[in-house]
């Protein structure tokens, strides 16, 4: 029928003329298969048959005609998809666009259907797909059996990044596992449950049976007994190291090329300081440090803490946010070229355990001396950024008034060299031993900028500037660059405190009784919503702004908060 109706269609566009002259006008033949010298060709060649018998052909010979009518198309595209300029870029670099969209793609997307499109594009992309082991080296669980055992074909003998969801649902398991260990780089398994009934099935993780594993993160959602998965007497050539609330059996972490060690949220037999410390010592490569989330176990064999602390020379990034304590890891690790540190919960006692602590002021100060320096302190945290990027932040538990007067004594020197200090103090309670201190020290001459951020509290009548004001004339030699104020103002008695401040500064840049004494060039003042100070207390904020060099005094309104 169909053949039926295509001559209908072919004899309803021939005239009366055609059937009556021979048909040989130059067009190109029509064999059995078009080559390619043919279609480049540019010589006219005379048609196979007249196209007055093509009109009253049989079926057969029609269908014949159509056929190679469609494969001198499809020659035709094939040539003209050839010159399209992505198909002319060269073979390795086409193939690495289509990896990376390959991979971008696959978060979200079902990996089999997107290289299945891939292969339907044309000819050329079918090719390049199927002769590219590389596009078949990442696969999901939730991608299913049919299109893993296809990768795993595809990829030949690669490296293959898995991402393994396993539960009751999943249909790809152990056994698929355990069919590519041996070629495992870059390995995600998340279980739901199973996770000790899994490995059980699976050789232990070594050189032998996992040559190319460089990345593994294993996370779970229920507890277990200690996963005894590695071997540490030929450890494969690890570098990543991901674990979540997942225990292992610690002594086995055992990698001379780790560069990123995450272990968090470990409830059931978590390591103990002593073993982390083990595992640093072999990590000497280690540039990533974080565990956070969890208690760490108390001391479940007798090792001995070690004679020298353990150096981390490439460590750049450094996190223990431990809810119970973790000082003697703190105390026993150093990392002289750590851009970030963050630490939790350090439980300061006395002396002994701030002076512990030096180490880390001589991880950063060389970066305080060279780079602009902002030094935050709350009620129970203190945290130091630098312009060059390296951070150190502090939560602690005890003494926090000896930490930080700690801090400011041991990198008293280091601050005073920086070329700008900022200091924020955001709770009133370090308003005024923070200022004792200071005073104790004498000069600061770095610090440019003071912030009080705290506020009083509902039951509480104490000025909180008045720490600076009953500094009288001393302001002016501590803080001799001292050129931009900020504070919240709630009551008369805070912006009378002020209003002094600004005045002694403004007497004795204008007197010249002190060289080196910079004019304040900035005062801003926060208040909270509901305290109208422009309304109320005009004459003495524009005496204020008088003193200030360029009249800078700014007002900003914050909603209600109490700190």
């Amino acid at each position: 029928m169909k053949a039926r109706d295509s001559r209908s269609e072919l004899e309803a566009r021939v005239t009366p003329n055609d059937l009556d002259t021979d048909f040989s006008l130059p067009i190109y033949t029509i064999h059995d298969s078009v080559e390619q010298e043919d279609l480049r060709s540019t010589e006219p060649k005379q048609a196979s048959y007249p196209f007055s018998a093509l009109a009253l052909a049989p079926d057969s010979v029609l269908q014949r005609v159509y056929s190679e009518i469609d494969t001198a198309i499809a020659a035709v595209k094939e040539q003209a998809n050839a010159r399209l300029p992505i198909n002319r870029l060269p073979m390795e670099l086409f193939t690495s666009i289509l990896k990376m969209a390959s991979e971008r793609s696959h978060r979200s997307d079902n990996k089999g259907d997107l290289l299945g499109n891939l292969l339907l594009v044309c000819r050329m992309w079918n090719r390049v797909v199927l002769d590219s082991p590389a596009l078949w080296t990442e696969w999901k669980s939730s991608d299913g059996p049919q299109f893993v055992k296809r990768s795993l074909a595809q990829s030949r003998s690669l490296g293959l990044t898995i991402s393994c969801d396993i539960g009751v649902d999943e249909p790809v398991g152990s056994d698929e596992l355990g069919q590519c260990m041996s070629r495992w780089q870059d390995v995600t398994l998340c279980f739901t449950w199973g996770c000790d009934e899994v490995f059980a099935r699976l050789q232990k993780l070594g050189k032998d049976a996992a040559p190319k594993l460089k990345k593994l993160s294993i996370s779970s959602n229920d507890d277990y007994d200690p996963l005894d998965i590695l071997d540490p007497s030929n450890p494969c050539p690890l570098e990543r190291l991901e674990i979540g609330r997942t225990p292992m059996v610690w002594d086995t972490v055992n990698f001379e090329r780790l560069r990123y060690l995450n272990i968090c949220g470990v409830s059931k037999d978590p390591p103990s300081e002593m073993e982390l410390l083990r595992i640093l010592e072999r990590s000497q490569l280690l540039e990533y440090l974080c565990i956070k989330d969890m208690y760490l176990s108390e001391e479940r064999t007798e090792l001995p803490i070690p004679s020298q602390p353990v150096c981390l020379p490439r460590l750049s990034y450094c996190e223990i946010s431990c809810w119970g304590t973790a000082n003697t890891l703190i105390r026993m690790i150093r990392f002289p070229s750590c851009k970030e540190i963050s630490f939790e919960q350090v439980h300061v006692s006395g002396q002994d355990t701030v002076s512990g602590l030096a180490h880390i002021v001589y991880a950063i100060e060389n970066t305080i001396k060279a780079t602009d320096t902002k030094l935050d302190i709350t009620t129970n945290s203190f945290s130091v950024k630098t312009a060059g990027g390296r951070r150190l932040g502090f939560s602690i538990v005890g003494d926090t008034e000896a930490v930080v007067s700690w801090f400011i004594s041991m990198a008293h020197a280091a601050l005073n060299a920086s070329p700008s200090v900022d200091v924020a103090l955001v709770c009133n309670f370090s308003y005024d031993w923070t200022m004792q201190k200071i005073v104790e020290l004498g000069t600061f001459k770095s610090i440019d900028t003071l912030r009080f951020f705290g506020r009083r509290l509902p039951d509480d009548h104490c000025n909180p500037l008045s720490c600076l004001d009953d500094l009288g004339d001393q302001i002016q030699h501590m803080f001799p660059r001292l050129c931009t104020l900020q504070c919240y103002i709630d009551t008369m008695s805070e912006l009378e405190s002020l209003r002094r401040v600004v005045l002694r500064r403004h007497q004795t840049t204008a007197s010249q009784e002190q060289d080196g004494i910079s004019p304040l060039q900035e005062v801003i003042i926060r208040q909270y919503d509901g305290c109208d100070l422009k309304g109320h207390w005009d004459d003495s904020l524009e005496e204020i702004k008088a003193l200030i060099v360029g009249g800078n005094l700014q007002i900003e309104s914050r909603p209600q908060r109490r700190l």
